[in-house]
C-alpha cells in the first residue's frame, strides 16, 4: 500500500481521498493488499518522512494535501531496485472449487457462474480505463505506455479466468455430484491434466 501511495503522489499531490480514489482504480486488483488500510497508511509515511502535508482551503473546509518528499522517492527507488516477490493469487472461488465435494453441485455450479460474473465486470473495468487512456491520455499521460502494460496483462488475466469457467462448466456438466467422479471419470480427470503434463513434458524432457 505504501509503495502505492508513492507511486501515485510521483506525479502529482493529492488529498488523502483523491489518493483513495486513485488506488481504487484497478489497483485492488492487482493487488489486494493495497486496497485495506489506504488512509492509516498515509499518517506511516509521513512519519517516516516519505511524504509531506498542508493544508487547502476547499471552501470552508479545510483538506490535507499530500507530497512526496525526496527521502520518499530515493526510498521508492530503493525498493524498485530489488527483486519483486513472486506473483500471488488471492482467489477465494477457486478454494471453493478444492472444497466443492464438501458440498453440492449446485453449490460448485454457482461458484463457477460469480467467477465468471466477477470476470465480466473487472475485465469491463479494465477495458474502460483503456478506452479512457487511449481516448484523453488518462490521468497521467506521461504514464500511460506503462498502465498500457499492465491493462493488457489484466485484460489477459480475466480473459484467461472466463475461458477457464466456461471450460470447467463443461467438464462438470455429466457429474452426479462433486464426489464421485474421482473414481467413475477417470479418464476425464486424466484428460484434464494433459495441458500440465505437456508443460511438465516440455520443460523436463529428461524426467527430472
Amino acid at each position: 500500500m505504501s509503495r502505492s501511495c508513492s507511486f501515485s503522489l510521483c506525479a502529482h499531490d493529492w488529498s488523502a481521498y483523491q489518493l483513495a480514489e486513485q488506488l481504487g482504480r484497478g489497483v485492488a486488483e492487482l493487488w489486494p493488499s493495497a486496497d485495506r488500510g489506504r488512509y492509516a497508511v498515509l499518517n506511516r509515511l509521513a512519519e517516516l518522512g516519505y511524504v509531506a502535508t498542508r493544508q487547502e482551503l476547499t471552501g470552508k473546509r479545510a483538506r490535507t494535501i499530500y507530497s512526496i518528499t525526496p527521502a520518499g522517492r530515493e526510498a521508492l527507488a530503493a525498493w524498485l531496485g530489488t527483486p519483486p516477490r513472486p506473483p500471488s493469487v488471492e482467489f477465494e472461488g477457486m478454494v471453493r472449487v478444492l472444497l466443492a465435494d464438501q458440498g453440492s453441485l449446485d453449490d460448485l455450479r454457482a461458484t463457477l457462474q460469480q467467477t465468471r460474473e466477477s470476470a465480466l465486470a473487472n475485465r469491463d473495468m479494465f477495458a474502460r480505463y483503456a478506452a479512457y487512456i487511449s481516448a484523453t491520455g488518462g490521468t497521467f499521460p506521461e504514464r500511460r505506455h506503462l498502465f498500457a502494460l499492465a491493462n493488457t496483462f489484466m485484460i489477459g488475466h480475466y480473459d484467461h479466468i472466463l475461458r477457464w469457467t466456461e471450460w470447467a462448466e463443461q467438464q462438470i456438466a455429466d457429474w452426479p455430484d462433486t464426489v464421485t467422479p474421482a473414481s467413475t471419470n477417470e479418464a476425464q480427470v486424466r484428460d484434464m491434466l494433459a495441458p500440465g503434463r505437456e508443460v511438465w513434458e516440455h520443460d523436463h524432457p529428461d524426467g527430472a
